[in-house]
């Protein structure tokens, strides 16, 4: 195909896409000296129609062509960095430059990327022939990539997605010609390449410079934030494109415009960059103010930029805080903003760009309903940067299964489960109870890639239950073939997802050089926490099943099938002869009690937050043979010998219900007999004859071992003082108390009213 062809083509996409205000996806596949020709192509046919000569705003991701004198480079590590940024072209390569491999093909950044471009813009992806053949004649183990190829050709045949190869000899037809093909570019000035709204959008009357209704009402409801109740903060949510940076804009515009006495408007982001559009429509709507990097300044007041780290240590003072792409913040410092300031705005994407998502989702709501009850939420679907039935969206939606639904069930469980495993296992399947016909089944990347349907219904039930869920978990659901799926069905109802990670058993070479911290090996996630965090030097001999997802389905939460599941998995992994089973996650009390009484057992809790979650990573193993049970009791011998010490140190803040939880399950506890000398401490404290510092080894001992008892919530008080050594103005400020004898006081009563 040549060059010449190519031109003409391209000119007429831009018409069709400018038209009906999509955004194109064009996959290129041929070596790195056409590609590039055809890019150039493609940029000389923007810079030809744009009628003010603008310079194109584009990302290259990948070194597969070199443009980097002409478009912004990305990489994996500061991609997220353009996420608010608007682009009229992306170039993603989607192999290894080196191998032309598509295992690097990263999804995350491809679909992240695809929500920068406007109407009109256009993403090239860039495959190498050798990819595709090996799809297109079954040689190819990368299933993911047949599946996005299998969906490129389905939105090829309706003509809104575009594959050109480098030996073809036609050009794919377009959706419809709206300019014979020998229309000059110039002819096209006026319709080709505006960045702004179409007309129909420019003239209507809605309020405050808005585009749709939806943004106009997203605008009104952050107005009563600053205007109306304190503690009412709002949540605004959406898929990107939705205009929800501009709707902050425009709502801090009128804050200023309108004060009636002057306003510090604070608003924080991951990073500066993401706020280009939010800096950009201020700066269109107060051409009187003083726009400088991170402020501006107005007659009425301020807007300052800060980061969420210096925001939070410096706590300036704030009319109202305001919060873009708050998924892409840990939750415990959105935590900490509520519980510093009473008018805040968080404005964020759901739908899994971030990746984070569904921990803004499912952990920070909960936060929300604890900590302010009376916060609002508002969703805006209609897209502003395009039309509602944009190609790109709709492909990027599909292929990343962001569109996944979750199916609703009409006939729910009336009783709890049993968690006993009763019948048969096999390699495929085991019959769990005959009475619901559960039944469990171990699910293969075959059958997922012949099975759209069941695909979507098993993602969609994983993405409910976890708040990292990202279009790679997709890729690797698809390609690790060390991954094994099983699915908890009532007959054909999917109730449940586990997947499970085989890990250990790694050659002595390779194990040396993760122990001289020389190299860290993918996929091996519970032997390289025991070896580098927990000192086991053989466990690397062993073998593992790691619960990477455990899901069950939202309608039938609670009612034992999460044990019921994975007491089957345990013992279909037992068949195969694995050692261990094991899962890491984002600990708090109630799910460490989950595994706690599935029968595992806590070998490590990190000792920093997790990022997204704002807990503490858990890990967990369980022996399941003789040959691993002897490992098992010296790892949860080694952690509860060091845990008591790093509850004054690492752990001083860990919540003191987790505290009571872990300690609770510590067997040692349970036979531990208090010394002569314990039994009076306790007892001189609580008649008053000694003071508390006199007698606070023999009441760390008693409360030690009153941990393996029932749980009383009058206990935390006494877990933050004694075990974690808490001040006292700490503990008396957490647990309101009035003041240092109070305080004395209840501990004395939780111990005489416990005290057998």
């Amino acid at each position: 195909m040549l060059r010449e062809e190519f031109i003409p083509w391209y000119l007429q996409l831009q018409q069709l896409t400018q038209a009906k205000r999509w955004r194109s996806l064009v996959v290129l596949v041929g070596d790195e000296h056409w590609a590039t020709q055809h890019l150039d192509s493609s940029l000389a046919v923007y810079m030809s129609a744009s009628k003010q000569n603008k310079p194109c705003q584009g990302l290259i991701y990948g070194d597969a062509v070199n443009m980097r004198d002409k478009l912004t480079p990305v990489n994996r590590k500061n991609y997220r960095q353009y996420l608010g940024t608007e682009q009229n072209i992306v170039i993603f390569t989607a192999h290894n430059t080196a191998n032309h491999s598509a295992s690097d093909f990263d999804v995350d950044a491809f679909a992240a990327l695809s929500g920068t471009i406007i109407a009109g813009g256009v993403f090239f992806l860039l495959l190498t022939p050798s990819q595709v053949a090996a799809v297109n004649q079954h040689q190819s183990p990368d299933y993911f990539l047949q599946r996005f190829l299998k969906q490129l050709s389905w939105e090829q045949s309706s003509e809104h997605c575009y594959l050109i190869s480098q030996d073809a000899a036609t050009l794919p037809n377009l959706a419809s010609k709206l300019i014979p093909m020998n229309t000059q570019i110039s002819t096209l000035e006026n319709k080709l390449c505006d960045e702004q709204f179409p007309v129909f959008e420019k003239i209507n009357n809605l309020p405050y410079g808005c585009v749709t209704s939806e943004q106009a009402i997203a605008v009104e409801a952050m107005l009563k934030v600053l205007n109306g109740h304190r503690d009412r903060p709002l949540v605004l949510t959406a898929d990107r494109g939705r205009g929800k940076s501009s709707a902050l804009a425009l709502a801090a515009c009128q804050m200023l415009l309108h004060a009636k006495q002057p306003l510090n408007i604070i608003i924080t982001a991951a990073s500066k960059q993401a706020l280009k559009v939010f800096f950009n429509q201020v700066e269109a709507c107060l051409p009187s103010a003083n726009i400088q990097a991170t402020c501006v300044e107005h007659s009425n007041g301020r807007i300052v930029f800060l980061p969420i780290d210096a925001l939070l240590k410096e706590q300036p003072t704030a009319s109202i805080v305001m919060v873009d792409e708050a998924a892409a913040l840990p939750v415990y410092l959105l935590q900490q903003l509520l519980e510093h300031y009473h008018r805040l705005i968080f404005s964020t994407t759901i739908h899994g760009y971030e990746g984070a998502g569904r921990g803004f989702s499912i952990k920070f709501r909960s936060v929300l309903k604890r900590l302010m009850p009376n916060w609002r939420k508002m969703h805006i679907h209609q897209p502003i940067r395009w039309a509602s039935d944009d190609p790109l969206e709709k492909f990027v939606f599909s292929s990343c299964l962001l569109n996944a639904k979750l199916p609703n069930y009409d006939n729910l469980l009336t009783e709890k489960v049993s968690t006993v495993v009763t019948t048969e296992c096999s390699e495929q399947v085991l019959i769990l109870n005959r009475q619901i016909s559960l039944s469990v089944e171990l699910v293969s990347s075959t059958e997922l890639l012949q099975n759209e349907a069941l695909l979507q219904q098993i993602f969609a039930v994983l993405v409910t239950a976890h708040y990292q869920t990202s279009p790679s978990d997709v890729k690797l659901l698809l390609n690790n073939n060390a991954i094994s799926l099983f699915i908890l069905k009532r007959q054909n109802d999917i109730l449940g997802v586990v997947m499970l990670m085989r890990e250990g058993l790694v050659g002595e070479s390779l194990v040396e050089l993760v122990r001289e911290s020389q190299r860290r090996l993918p996929d091996q996630f519970l032997p390289q926490s025991l070896l580098t965090h927990c000192g086991i030097k053989e466990s690397f001999n062993y073998s593992y099943q790691r619960v990477m997802r455990i899901a069950i389905h939202p309608q039938f939460q609670g009612q034992g099938l999460g044990t019921y599941f994975l007491s089957a998995i345990e013992k279909h992994a037992f068949v195969q002869g694995i050692d261990f089973i094991g899962a890491s996650f984002a600990g708090n009390a109630s799910l460490v009690k989950f595994w706690q009484q599935a029968g595992f057992n806590i070998a490590r809790v990190g000792f920093s937050k997790d990022k997204a979650s704002g807990e503490h990573s858990c890990v967990v193993t369980k022996a399941l043979n003789v040959n691993a049970k002897a490992l098992q009791q010296t790892i949860t011998a080694q952690f509860y010998q060091q845990f008591d010490h790093w509850l004054t140190d690492e752990f001083k803040f860990l919540p003191t219900r987790l505290v009571w939880q872990i300690l609770n399950a510590n067997d040692s506890l349970k036979n531990l007999t208090l010394s002569r000398e314990t039994e009076q401490a306790v007892k001189d404290f609580i008649s008053g004859q000694r003071q508390f510092s006199s007698c606070v080894y023999g009441l760390h001992q008693w409360l030690l071992k009153h941990c393996t008892e029932q749980f009383d919530v009058e206990v935390l008080p006494l877990l933050a003082r004694i075990l974690q050594k808490h001040s006292v103005e700490h503990v008396c400020q957490k647990y309101t108390f009035t003041g240092k004898k109070v305080l004395n006081q209840q501990l004395i009563n939780y111990i005489s009213a416990h005290k057998h």
